[in-house]
Parts: C-alpha cells; structure tokens; sequence
C-alpha cells in the first residue's frame, strides 16, 4: 500500500520515503527514481524510535514544506507478538503524529492507514483513553496485557472465534486507536488550516494480506465475510487516499473511510 501511495502521489508531489528495512526500502527507492519519480530522502527505522523520528523530521524540513503524509507503516497480529504490535501501531503512530503538528501549515493533509479490525474491535472507554494518552511504552505495555487477555476471553463468550495468543486483540486495539487518534486531533489540526483522516482497509491483496490469510484465523474470517467477494488491492487504498488529500475532500477531516468491500455491514449484521 505504501508503494501504491508513493506511485499515486509522486506524479504531484516530490517523496520521502521512509521503511523499518533499510534493504527494501533502498530498492523501492531505486525503482521509483527508475519510473520517474523524484524521492528526496528515504530514512529506515522503526517509527517507534525517537531517533528515527528525528532523522524523518530533518529530512522533511531539508525539503520545504510538508504536503500530505500517507502513514502505512503498522505491524498485523499474525507478524508479532502483542507488545510489538502495540509499539509500532500505537506508540509509532503517536511519535510520528507529535513530530508532525509543528509542521503542519495551511493545506496539509495526513491519511493514516487503520484497518477495520478497528471497527469491530470491543470498544472499552477506559482502553480508549489508555491508548490516547501520552502514557510511556512500559507503563502502556503493562496496562494493556490485563485488557487484551479480558478481550480475548469476550471473543470466545460471544460465539465469534478464540484467540491463539493477544496478538489479534492487540492489532484490533491498536487499530480502533489509529482510527481515533485522526478524530481527537482533528480540531487542533483545522486551526492550523491541515487535515486528518484515517482508511480502514478490509483484505487487501498485499504480502502482509495474504500471509494474514493464510497464517491467521481472523483474516480468513474477514476474507469470507467480504460482501464483494473479492480482494482489495493496493490501488483502491492509494485512489481513496488521493481523493481524502484533494480539495474535493476539503470538508472532511476527523474521520473514518472503510474500503472493505462490505465487511463490517455483512460481519455485524443487524448490528451494525
């Protein structure tokens, strides 16, 4: 998705390019710059590190002011264990989006990735407000493994499917937090003129997708239930985020846009 996001956007805007694999993100830099693009810097590291969101920031300002940020960057429940999954999709997301708001200006647009694990994740307020906090990541960490493991048994009582470890309510978690954070910093944001939404993804056809699917109970389930029958692609991600950043999305911000092919209505039923 990452990729599909640099393709569309690269035809207007000039990139910076960041991945935790400095190997894979060397190649896609190369690649894009062989099609035509123009990649300004490309920093790795893993978001969650301070000293990584300095060096991306520094990059950024060596280049003039910020236009859209396409935050793709997470961890699935099927790649990590649940600690993992939690500091890159949660603290990661909070690091990036802290070092950002300094730089916002008039016109700029952020478009974080969720997922709709995030829309049929337990909602719990007192979690909500945990995973919104500047809480730090041990203390976070600490705080979480009593939630998830309350999660996980309510996933078996309810008839939907038992967990194998916390990784899946951990994603979920991490996910419904991506899909706030865009709502809870909206209003500060529209006061500096910038914008943030965030795409909740069903199953997309991608390496991440497909292992999920293969490897992870909860896809499989996701992948059934989608009303279209069919996969995603990275393409209807890249496309609907080009329309959030574009001036024919000017009136929307703090909000949620689901590209599931009809998951979440055909999964929650009557529901919903």
């Amino acid at each position: 998705m990452g990729i599909a996001c640099a393709r569309q956007f690269g035809s207007a805007h000039d990139l910076v390019l960041t991945d935790i694999s400095a190997e894979r993100l060397s190649q896609t830099q190369a690649q894009l710059r062989d099609e035509g693009y123009i990649v300004r810097a490309c920093v790795a590291g893993d978001l969650a590190e301070p000293a990584v969101i300095h060096d991306l920031m520094k990059a950024i300002d060596a280049h003039g002011r910020l236009g859209v940020l396409i935050h793709t960057a997470g961890v699935s429940s099927g790649m990590a264990e649940w600690q993992r999954i939690l500091r890159t999709n949660v603290l990661g997301t909070r690091l990036l989006l802290d070092a950002i708001e300094p730089r916002l200006c008039m016109g700029s647009v952020a478009v974080l990735v969720a997922s709709v694990a995030g829309h049929v994740a337990p909602v719990d307020k007192q979690v909500d407000a945990l995973l919104a906090s500047d809480t730090q990541a041990d203390e976070l960490l600490a705080m979480m493994e009593q939630h998830l493991q309350r999660f996980a048994a309510a996933q078996g009582q309810n008839g939907s499917f038992v967990y194998s470890s916390l990784s899946g309510p951990a994603y979920a978690q991490s996910k419904r937090a991506t899909i706030r954070q865009a709502a809870l910093r909206s209003g500060a944001w529209a006061k500096k003129g910038a914008r943030i939404v965030s795409i909740s993804p069903g199953i997309i056809w991608t390496p991440m997708g497909r292992h999920e699917v293969e490897h992870g109970q909860a896809a499989s389930i996701v992948l059934e239930q989608t009303a279209l029958g069919r996969w995603g692609t990275s393409m209807d991600i890249a496309r609907a985020a080009a329309f959030l950043a574009s001036e024919d999305a000017s009136f929307i911000t703090g909000t949620d846009l689901r590209i599931d092919g009809g998951m979440v209505p055909a999964r929650l039923g009557e529901s919903y």
